[in-house]
């Protein structure tokens, strides 16, 4: 689904001059001068006259304005507005903007190539087309982008819808290139990049790794996984399958009955670039080792090799004596305490432990550790802990 977004706005970019234009310029071209030139954000364009000298032909003007009458967008009667003053698709914001949309998923669309054109060679060119875009024939200029998420040849159904777009005579196979090819190209191409496409994402075969700014990126992991299981204990669908993944990434074959949460600690830092810092094999408050505690050893917990003491901030994480971990997302609101945000976190005595913040005193002796990865560079913005009010944030359930 974000393809189509993405190549509509590549369009919309060619088809504007980066969004400077509303309508076609004066140009050698038949379009260019005639009554029913391209308008709109992707150049709603009339249909040739007979005489093929002009596109003065309403066409699709008509067509249009037919549409938004038949589905009550439009009262009945007024459907010519656009045939007595083409100018409304280009100066009204409205319409240049909804003609596009109109063009892109209804009007617009690839012919199917499967009827017999009475000619050898028209039924060849037919043949190539359908043999050459078989997920793209028959479909609307929005249907056409799905083949990019389908397919592996992104570029070629970029190609051919862009083709449609702009006119795509039967008789042409490969060439020419659409009109402003390379201007198309150069779109995507940025548009990808900005949106930060990735197919794999697209697909659900990975989860988004974000662009977090100024933020450790692993603590929106967190937050995203919040928001997604808010509520529900670790014995419920889908969380507890979710645990079972949280444990996956740490090497251990452990579920929702055993403690999770440094699994989930670990889990949210091998989303991100940071993937690798984590030690193998672990699944309690690995932070001890690193601290070379006598207590530690005597557990045989693992210790987190690449982690380091930190001051506190927004991402930190924080460890307690009683083997558990979580990061720091804030503080309440008279700044004596910690607000923290991690799994297996809840009511241990009812046996709902869940994804939820908890808040404990700053001068807690429970706090063993506060800690970051070592090539971590904490912001001066991260260092300002945001207020949180516990008990409304987990919807009337502490979890300490």
């Amino acid at each position: 689904m974000v393809f189509k977004k993405i190549t509509f706005w590549a369009q919309v970019n060619a088809e504007t001059g980066f969004f400077k234009l509303s309508q076609e310029k004066p140009s050698k071209y038949k379009s260019g001068t005639s009554f029913y030139k391209g308008r709109g954000l992707i150049q709603l364009t009339g249909n040739l006259n007979k005489d093929k000298t002009a596109y003065d032909d309403p066409g699709p003007y008509e067509d249009y304005g037919k549409y938004l009458a038949d589905n009550g967008y439009l009262e009945k009667g007024k459907e010519g507005i656009f045939i007595t003053n083409p100018d409304l698709i280009s100066k009204d914001l409205h319409y240049a903007i909804d003609s596009a949309g109109w063009e892109w998923s209804i009007e617009k669309k690839a012919l199917s190539y499967i009827r017999d054109y009475g000619d050898k060679e028209k039924n060849a060119y037919a043949k190539w087309k359908r043999d050459t875009f078989p997920k793209g024939v028959g479909k609307s200029l929005n249907d056409i982008a799905l083949a990019y998420e389908e397919t592996i040849e992104e570029e070629k159904y970029f190609w051919f819808q862009s083709k449609i777009l702009n006119g795509y005579p039967l008789t042409h196979k490969d060439k020419p290139d659409p009109h402003g090819w390379d201007k198309r190209k150069e779109g995507l191409r940025k548009l990808k990049a900005w949106f930060k496409y990735d197919k794999a994402v697209c697909r659900g075969e990975k989860e988004l790794k974000l662009d977090t700014g100024n933020r450790a990126p692993w603590i929106n992991i967190a937050w995203e996984e919040y928001n997604k299981y808010k509520g529900l204990i670790e014995k419920q669908s889908p969380l507890k399958e979710k645990i079972s993944i949280y444990f996956k990434e740490s090497n251990s074959k452990l579920n929702y009955n055993d403690p999770w949460c440094a699994a989930f600690v670990t889990w949210c830092f091998k989303q991100t670039e940071y993937l690798n810092i984590i030690p193998e094999g672990c699944t309690y408050a690995f932070a001890y080792t690193e601290l070379n505690s006598p207590k530690a050893k005597l557990r045989g917990v693992k210790g987190w090799l690449q982690g380091e003491i930190s001051e506190p901030f927004i991402g930190a994480v924080i460890v307690f004596n009683y083997s558990h971990v979580a990061f720091i997302v804030g503080e309440n609101n008279d700044g004596s305490k910690y607000v923290y945000l991690g799994g297996n976190q809840g009511d241990k005595r009812q046996n709902h432990q869940k994804i939820c913040l908890g808040s404990v005193s700053k001068k807690d002796s429970s706090i063993y550790a506060i800690m970051k990865p070592k090539k971590y560079i904490i912001s001066d913005d991260e260092k300002k802990l945001p207020k949180y009010d516990v008990n409304i944030e987990n919807s009337g359930n502490s979890s300490r």
